[in-house]
């Protein structure tokens, strides 16, 4: 049976959630000190030095043992906003000009690829608010309002690009199963024409040949009958009975390759099985009476 496309939808998912991460954790740790500087007051540098291990912990977490903690993200979304909270202290900290405000466009990017459309649509909303409320503090010390419209384009763009991603992963496994399906269907087949081919030609090389004997025996005995001595004809008919059953017995071979039963913890055959049907055979070949007796209680050798 083909494989489930599941765990191939899963490992996609997990190696691009951990590419995220990591891009999201290299941002974090460029922009930390940006933020550390322009924190103010007793409580400013404890605040953003919370949210900034928070970030780093979380971030590094999720790029190492994404299996452990990932399932946890994608069940509680809720997770994803307590990550907003530090993100926007740090964002509001740092300015949208300096480097946190790229980390922000992972957010988006993470809730397309966990969540699909409406995770990302309000993902990216709530990113874009927190973008609008950053600027409002900053407006007075930045230049002018294109690097935060920038970074809400980036945050779009990032959505959309993170939806697609999953839309693509999930597709490439309905592919990916249905070509090993098609493979399996193959396989079936190739090994249903060469056991066909393999038949007849077994059929050919032995009991064709041997049928065609046989008929040209009893041609000849039926064209000749009438002058040969009783004896001859005795002998003749004995010659065409003995193709006869040579012809039968080969067919029986033939027909028991295709029976016979496989020993599915030595991946042979059952011996003393095989062995009795090849003294049957003997016995009605040769009219020879012979028979097959296994001795002890030892099992036969594989």
């Amino acid at each position: 049976a083909p494989a489930p496309s599941l765990p191939i939808q899963l490992n996609a998912m997990q190696a691009l959630c951990r590419q995220v991460f990591g891009f999201r954790l290299a941002l974090i740790i460029i922009g930390t000190p940006f933020a550390l500087d322009r924190a103010n007051g007793r409580v400013g540098p404890w605040l953003v030095g919370a949210a900034i291990v928070f970030s780093l912990v979380g971030s590094y977490a999720m790029l190492r043992d994404w299996e452990i903690f990932g399932p946890l993200l994608i069940r509680y979304r809720s997770l994803m906003g307590l990550d907003f909270i530090f993100g926007s202290v740090l964002l509001l900290t740092a300015s949208p000009d300096s480097t946190l405000g790229y980390a922000t466009v992972c957010t988006p990017l993470l809730a397309g690829l966990l969540y699909g459309w409406r995770g990302a649509g309000i993902f990216t909303f709530i990113q874009i608010l927190l973008l609008a409320a950053a600027y409002s503090a900053w407006h007075l010390r930045m230049a002018g309002p294109a690097s935060t419209l920038l970074l809400t384009g980036f945050c779009i763009a990032a959505g959309i690009i993170g939806v697609t991603l999953r839309n693509l992963m999930f597709r490439f496994g309905t592919a990916t199963q249905a070509l090993s399906e098609a493979t399996a269907r193959l396989a079936v087949n190739d090994a249903v024409e060469e056991e066909r081919t393999r038949l007849a030609r077994e059929m050919h090389d032995s009991v064709a040949k041997t049928l065609h004997g046989l008929a040209l025996a009893a041609e000849s005995l039926a064209q000749s009958a009438d002058r040969m001595d009783p004896l001859t004809v005795k002998h003749q008919a004995g010659m065409v009975a003995r193709s006869a059953r040579r012809a039968a017995a080969e067919s029986r071979e033939i027909l028991s390759d295709l029976r016979r039963k496989a020993d599915y913890e030595t991946g042979g055959v059952e011996i003393a099985i095989e062995l009795s049907s090849r003294v049957r055979d003997f016995a009605s070949r040769t009219s020879i009476p012979t028979d097959f007796i296994p001795v002890g209680d030892a099992p036969a050798p594989a």
